[in-house]
């Protein structure tokens, strides 16, 4: 049996919970990991220095990483004294952008994805038929590529439990079906390609070079963005248990099997930066990981385009180490984050005996003694010890939080360090984020580790262009009941992707062979009752209508007359939009016809 190195080890660590608040449950106190990670030993990935006198020990060794700072752990010193926190005199983050009015879903949605994204999409996908020598796949196109990507983010909604389901008579969904035949779906789905698979080198290393494109994509859309002040770094699971080597096992997350990302968010929940976890990153350099291991490299480089003294940092357990917390201190980035012990050069902490002695809501807190590090380590007690460490505040002011006590069986008030209260406001972006995505998650049933990969993006995509709706209507102050909530924003969105644009009608009859076939009376049933659902007037999105692509007025047929829907009208007509599939009066004496497709 082969020993591992220290880079294995550093590989193997899965993370653990972020929440603080989920640490009453009943949990193992230590697991394999745990046991790792304690018999870890820093000194080895540093190279040690002979010094005889302490007084001229350079405390922090040059190593080649412009900007990244090391202490070997020999030399770190702690003291049993309250932390001094540093004079912060942080400068206001910019205000982004805001328009003039509220915009469309489709506005924000173009900033990931716009068209040109589509073309490629349709591009290489076409490539790939070709390259398959599939006889029966007509190439598809732009505005098709789009319908594609919008179907997907209705079933996310519908959350049918089968696909055909959306094209089948009994539980037909028009807008689906009349914009795409079954067979059509199934075809581009299986043909979907981003990448020419012939550019591939045999020598890659990156495993998600198939989807890399869209994530690139995302991610330079997220570095345009202004970043908030308070911010944070931690894991997201894309659900998937086929085989794959990169595939991931977090205990205690809501889908605990699948692919990792890291990602830096904000506290409303918006992403600023993404990284792909496979193990070995080409992102992070080599010398990075042998330095803070692979959680600090990956803070520092999710962390990179932060403008310094301007933001609060807080992670995950996972990434925090000694040198990770001094170089965000020298980089003016104020952090905050759970901690384990041993890495932090076994710090003189009370033990867990003491301190569950003393009761719920004790708290023990060391600063350290060695120049120009300034860092404070506290060790709170609720259920279980907990460790943090801060370069910023640690006990602070205290406040009293309620807990629930098992033995006495009623709620009890225990005091709690600045820290835990900071931690626990500013760490939930991720988790925000993630439970956004989560909502309304595109349906992808399949063992392909790509189509799950390539509907997350859409669904990150989504959910960050709904936050930055969101952002801008409250600056407009517009009406809180007027702002659409997710599910609202992503059908709105779906049909703006498939109408704004187009310059063919959805065709009237429905393509494709049903799974049952209806009798003669029933299909002419069938047909009445979808001629009158089509023809029930809803207002479409202000995209669709003001597109000045394809609106083109229709004859109803009814014996009565409908009201007309442009605002202010109260004439009847029998005269429709095929696009809109709105009433609108257009005669001599009032065209609304015209006013209503004119901004």
């Amino acid at each position: 049996m082969s020993k591992l190195t220290h880079t294995d080890i550093i590989d193997l660590l899965d993370g653990n919970i972020s929440e603080l608040s989920d640490l009453e449950s009943n949990t193992d106190s230590v697991g394999e990991i745990d046991e790792l990670l304690d018999n870890f030993d820093e000194n080895e990935i540093f190279e040690l220095l002979d010094y005889n006198d302490i007084e001229n020990v350079n405390y922090f060794p040059e190593v080649d990483v412009p900007g990244w700072f090391t202490i070997e752990k020999k030399n770190m010193k702690w003291e049993q004294k309250p932390f001094t926190p540093p004079k912060i005199n942080l400068n206001e983050i910019e205000q982004s952008d805001c328009p003039d009015e509220i915009q469309s879903p489709l506005y924000y949605f173009s900033k990931y994805f716009d068209d040109s994204d589509f073309e490629n999409m349709s591009f290489f996908t076409n490539l790939y038929g070709v390259q398959k020598n599939t006889n029966n796949f007509k190439p598809t196109n732009t505005q098709e590529m789009k319908e594609f990507v919008a179907i997907h983010l209705m079933m996310g909604v519908l959350k049918f439990p089968r696909i055909r389901m959306y094209w089948e008579n009994n539980t037909r969904i028009h807008i689906i079906a009349n914009t795409m035949n079954r067979n059509r779906f199934f075809s581009i789905r299986s043909h979907f390609h981003v990448i020419n698979n012939m550019d591939i080198p045999t020598n890659n290393h990156d495993k998600f070079i198939k989807v890399r494109p869209l994530y690139d994509r995302i991610k330079k859309a997220c570095l345009k963005l202004r970043t908030e002040k308070y911010l944070s770094v931690d894991e997201q699971i894309v659900p998937f248990k086929g085989h794959l080597s990169v595939k991931q096992y977090i205990r205690g997350k809501p889908n605990p099997w699948g692919i990792k990302i890291f990602l830096l968010c904000g506290q409303s929940g918006i992403v600023y930066n993404i990284l792909l976890y496979q193990g070995f990153m080409p992102e992070v350099s080599e010398e990075s990981r042998k330095i803070f291991g692979l959680g600090g490299a990956v803070v520092l480089y999710l962390s990179d385009h932060l403008q310094c003294n301007r933001h609060y940092l807080t992670m995950d357990n996972f990434f925090t180490s000694i040198n990770l917390m001094y170089t965000l201190q020298k980089k003016e980035i104020y952090a905050t984050g759970t901690i384990r012990a041993n890495r932090f050069c076994n710090p003189p902490f009370v033990s867990d005996k003491i301190m569950k002695n003393l009761g719920r809501g004790t708290t023990f807190e060391i600063s350290s003694n060695v120049p120009d590090i300034n860092i404070g380590l506290v060790k709170w007690y609720d259920n279980k010890p907990i460790y943090l460490c801060s370069n910023i505040v640690t006990s602070g002011e205290v406040d009293k939080v309620k807990r629930w006590d098992r033995k006495k069986k009623e709620y009890v008030y225990i005091e709690r360090p600045e820290i835990v209260r900071h931690y626990n406001k500013t760490m939930g972006g991720v988790d925000k984020h993630d439970q956004l995505v989560s909502f309304y998650r595109c349906f992808i049933k399949s063992k392909k580790w790509t189509l799950r990969m390539v509907s997350h993006a859409f669904d990150m995509a989504v959910s960050n262009s709904w936050l930055e709706y969101v952002e801008d209507a409250k600056k407009l102050k517009v009406p809180k009941k007027e702002i659409m909530d997710l599910l609202n924003f992503r059908m709105r969105l779906a049909e703006e992707l498939i109408y704004v644009g187009k310059t063919v009608n959805p065709p009237s009859k429905k393509k494709g062979r049903p799974t049952n076939t209806p009798s003669p009376v029933a299909k002419k049933k069938l047909y009445s009752e979808t001629q009158k659902m089509m023809l029930v007037d809803s207002r479409p999105t202000t995209s669709v209508q003001h597109d000045s692509i394809n609106h083109l007025p229709n004859y109803d047929g009814r014996k009565e007359s409908t009201r007309c829907k442009n605002t202010g009208c109260k004439g009847r007509t029998h005269v429709y939009c095929n696009k809109c599939n709105v009433h609108l009066c257009f005669t001599s004496k009032s065209n609304c016809f015209s006013v209503f497709h004119v901004k």
